[in-house]
């Protein structure tokens, strides 16, 4: 297994260069409501995906929908529709508690899916894409629950979903991802490839190959291949005195230059400073680990790659 990897890893690495290079993948960009992107960012990049998910939209507990006032959300909307590009509202929970208590509630949950019902309708939404994050594994079957009574409704578009890896992830996490209740109701799923180390770790890599296909091929045991997307970073971490935040492929490229950057093992872009007497660590990923990360989605043929996200990326 790990001579393979090591031989595909190799390959890999000459993904932008070789003769495949002309392959065709499909695209999934997201974007952060609150980015500062200006319009002709987005004039040059929106064109370039398959499908635009954009943040904003998050239900409360008593299953109420908010928008937020964002003119990057209009501006979006506008220039998917120019380009006929898909487009997804991201729609998360305001806080884990409140996703608990909606999800328990039937009043809330149809209350949930009027709401988003009624946003898919206003907006013309392509579809819609589901992140609902670090709720405790016995919700999974309510989420069971919310899923097949949305997918129950005349829904036009797209249902799609967000899941945590499910291997060598916590598990208190992981598991309210269940992939077969998921992959009964949702049209297509993405794999978020990333938070292998975050701010809830010590420093490591935010992503590794390895680690990544152990997770597409546990996916696949629930989800055919090209109901699948592979969700691939844009960025790092900086772990200094213990504490870590995050940091842009863009930043961290750039700061790579001055501290003698070398490439981690798992692909990653790697250095180490010193800030005010304590030790800074840097791990990011960058356009040569995300272009590893798409040959591997291409390796078990996909739906494509999602990336995380746009505005970050060098």
């Amino acid at each position: 297994m790990k001579s393979h990897f090591i031989i595909f890893l190799l390959t890999a690495l000459f993904l932008i260069q070789s003769a495949n290079a002309d392959q065709k993948i499909s695209t999934w960009g997201y974007i952060h409501h609150s980015s500062h992107l200006t319009d002709n960012y987005l004039e040059t990049v929106i064109p370039a995906y398959s499908v635009i998910s954009i943040t904003g939209f998050r239900l409360a507990a008593d299953g109420s929908l908010k928008t937020e006032p964002a003119i990057l959300i209009k501006r979006t909307i506008a220039l998917t529709k120019k380009h006929s590009i898909k487009l997804y509202p991201l729609i998360s929970f305001k806080s884990a508690d409140g996703g608990h208590r909606l999800l328990k509630s039937k009043s809330a949950r149809e209350r949930a899916i009027q709401s988003i019902a009624g946003l898919t309708r206003e907006h013309n939404f392509s579809g819609i894409h589901l992140d609902f994050e670090y709720l405790p594994p016995e919700d999974s079957k309510k989420l069971g629950d919310f899923l097949s009574e949305l997918k129950a409704l005349p829904f036009k578009g797209s249902i799609t979903m967000a899941i945590f890896p499910p291997v060598e992830f916590p598990e208190k996490w992981s598991r309210f991802h269940d992939l077969a209740l998921i992959g009964a109701y949702a049209d297509e799923i993405v794999l978020m490839g990333y938070d292998l180390h975050s701010t809830q770790t010590g420093p490591g890599p935010v992503t590794d190959p390895v680690w990544v296909e152990k997770n597409i091929r546990a996916v696949l045991k629930h989800i055919k291949a090209k109901r699948l997307w592979l969700g691939i970073p844009a960025y790092g971490y900086r772990w200094c005195g213990g504490k870590a935040v995050a940091l842009s492929a863009k930043q961290a490229v750039k700061l790579a230059r001055v501290y003698q950057a070398k490439r981690d093992r798992s692909q990653n872009v790697y250095y180490s400073y010193a800030m005010s007497g304590q030790p800074c660590h840097v791990y990011a990923s960058d356009s040569q680990t995300r272009a590893i990360l798409t040959r591997l989605s291409m390796t078990y043929g996909l739906a494509g790659t999602a990336m995380w996200r746009l505005g970050l990326e060098d």
